[in-house]
């Protein structure tokens, strides 16, 4: 079909089931292959998925990279993994997000709490106070828009302080559901680099 994706340098073939596209993401990932990032360029300025029936189009800032600790400019590929894989087990009937509150823990570019919001979750996107203003940009980009059916929200998360009173209010807020999702898609700097949600 097509040359590439991204960093990955092999053919691009279509793939006929949701099963099979999330289990080649997945692989793709994989230490064995030990390619990082083989689905995102990370020296763009953007990255672009399809995803939820709509182009997403996520802004990023490849020269922060340069700062140590910094991990949340750039899309990393567990984030495209648990964002198409929270899109094929909503469209599977496997999981339900409508009306579901969600906090994505370490969002970065947003790309996860962009998709659980596409899909009906009332989101709650979190991250340090220098990543905060890329990531409001993304979620405009992605999320404003009357016929979303769920919502995003950004605020403040340093792990290990106190969370910041937006996050305490959101979370205990009387219209908060019974049923959570807490999702975190480590980037491949981590020890454990497999996307979760809980």
């Amino acid at each position: 079909m097509g040359s590439g994706m991204g960093a990955y340098g092999g053919a691009v073939r279509p793939v006929e089931s949701a099963a099979g596209e999330t289990m080649l993401l997945w692989g793709l990932g994989q230490p064995t292959a030990h390619r990082n990032n083989a689905l995102v360029r990370q020296a763009a300025h953007s990255f672009e998925l399809d995803a939820c029936g709509r182009r997403l189009s996520l802004l990023q800032s490849p020269s922060s990279m340069s700062t140590p600790g910094v991990t949340g400019a750039v899309v990393w590929d567990s984030g495209v993994v648990l964002a198409k894989f929270l899109e094929h087990a909503v469209d599977s009937q496997q999981l339900l997000l409508r009306d579901a509150r969600a906090v994505d823990l370490g969002s970065g570019c947003g790309l996860v709490g962009c998709v659980a919001a596409l899909l009906g979750a009332h989101v709650v996107l979190t991250d340090l106070p220098d990543r905060l203003k890329l990531l409001r940009k993304n979620v405009s980009l992605n999320v404003d828009d009357p016929h979303v059916p769920g919502s995003a929200r950004v605020t403040e998360l340093v792990w290990g302080d106190d969370p910041h009173h937006e996050l305490c209010s959101a979370l205990t807020s009387s219209t908060t559901r019974k049923r959570w999702m807490i999702c975190w898609s480590p980037s491949t700097n981590s020890q454990d680099n497999t996307p979760r949600y809980y």
